[in-house]
């Protein structure tokens, strides 16, 4: 952080990013907070201050009470209760930024106010678990697959018939047996079992796949290798982004988990793809988590320049008759062409029947928000559903696993007349 400037946590700089990217320049989280000038034109946009009426879930609330703590005219002590309501709600969408005359980051506002309060908002077990995949690769690969042995066999199911998932610590187990297909099978044993080569020494292509695509739904992971074929592939299995550690962990493991990758693609210059449109925000903001270093920092824009969205591999395809809208979900959206990418390529696949997607349209919850304490999901999918039927919608088209996984719940208990889908699995 520069000094002379007010700052949230100072004895702990390297778990806090010390500026944020605006146009061609850099500002302080100090100096880009004090950027909202509390307009609240963005009010409209936010879709938990739209189910709310709450300002202080409002993007202008959350910017003055980190202003406010910044400033040290509060403390967080008293306050604790409404500051783990006000991150705890927020989607991370980036939709209020998007709309905002200025930009201003509030969603990075909030994980810096995260970060500081030390605030867990995810159960502890799945904290834990999640934590695993960048300090323990192998230890959260073992624990997943047995996991998954567990649930393929019906343990789960007793579990919910005997009560226990009602305990506190094992409520989140009930939402994600209802999210997950209904057998669950890494992609890497998938791949091994048919044979597919994954570890080409000098590959067109480095594929990074995304959490769900790798342990979650194995058939997203193999629809995007089928978008790569006739290239030489490179699975990046094993790896994290850091993009957890990013949002609900530390920032220093979020690093180190960066270095890691950027040291396996190399410095050649093959393309690093990814199917989430949230990791493929993340990784082309990585030169932001290396302000401190320019050696890395310059490692991380070279490996930001080869960042690819797995839609730019789309082949051609003939026109499809149904109704469908791209779906605006992913974090810090407002950060990536990826939707715009996306857009281009559904418009020649569904011509005239492509739903616009408005700004006041309700993004599906994504990164595991769900699972959020003080989360809003239920209601924010509500009001995604009733937004599908009214446009009488007959596919959505989402560009994060998880996320479609999420809607497609909601959908088929409230609306079955439509699907949600990965854009990959068009």
């Amino acid at each position: 952080m520069l000094p002379g400037y007010p700052e949230l946590d100072p004895l702990n700089p390297q778990e806090h990013v010390r500026e944020f990217p605006h146009a061609k320049s850099w500002r302080t989280v100090y100096e880009s907070v004090c950027f909202c000038n509390r307009c609240n034109m963005c009010a409209q946009s936010c879709p938990t201050y739209r189910l709310t009426q709450d300002e202080s879930q409002s993007p202008r609330g959350r910017n003055q009470i980190l202003r406010l703590l910044l400033e040290e005219k509060i403390k967080p002590a008293p306050y604790a209760p409404q500051l783990e309501k006000t991150l705890g709600s927020c989607l991370f969408c980036g939709a209020c930024t998007a709309v905002c005359a200025g930009r201003t980051p509030t969603a990075q506002h909030l994980l810096e106010l995260r970060r500081t309060l030390k605030v867990r908002l995810l159960p502890l077990a799945l904290h834990t678990l999640l934590s695993w995949r960048g300090t323990h690769p192998r230890l959260f690969e073992w624990a997943v697959r047995f996991l998954a042995g567990l649930r393929n066999r019906g343990a789960v199911k007793m579990l919910r018939f005997c009560g226990l998932t009602r305990l506190p610590f094992l409520r989140w187990v009930n939402h994600a047996d209802d999210i997950l297909p209904r057998r669950t099978i890494c992609l890497k044993k998938q791949l091994k079992k048919a044979g597919v080569k994954t570890d080409y020494s000098n590959p067109d292509v480095f594929y990074l796949p995304s959490l769900e695509a790798a342990y979650l739904d194995s058939s997203l992971g193999q629809s995007a290798l089928k978008k790569l074929a006739g290239h030489p592939v490179n699975v990046l299995f094993g790896l994290s982004c850091g993009l957890f550690e990013y949002v609900y962990g530390s920032l220093r493991l979020s690093r180190l988990a960066a270095r890691k990758l950027i040291t396996a693609a190399g410095e050649g210059a093959a393309p690093v793809v990814t199917d989430s449109a949230d990791v493929y925000a993340f990784l082309k903001n990585y030169p932001a988590l290396f302000l401190h270093s320019k050696t890395w920092r310059r490692k991380a824009e070279r490996f930001a320049a080869r960042v690819r969205f797995i839609a730019q591999y789309m082949p051609a395809q003939n026109p499809l008759p149904q109704r469908t809208q791209l779906d605006n979900s992913a974090l810090f959206s407002f950060q990536t062409d990826a939707f715009t990418q996306s857009e281009k390529i559904l418009r020649v696949i569904f011509k005239k029947n492509l739903v616009q997607y408005e700004y006041k349209d309700t993004p599906t919850p994504t990164a595991g928000y769900a699972f959020q304490k003080g989360n809003l999901a239920e209601a924010v999918c509500l009001e995604r559903v009733q937004q599908i039927a009214r446009k009488q919608t007959e596919i959505v088209v989402l560009l994060n696993g998880l996320a479609a996984m999420e809607l497609n719940y909601r959908l088929q208990k409230l609306y079955p007349h439509a699907r949600a889908v990965h854009i990959a699995q068009l």
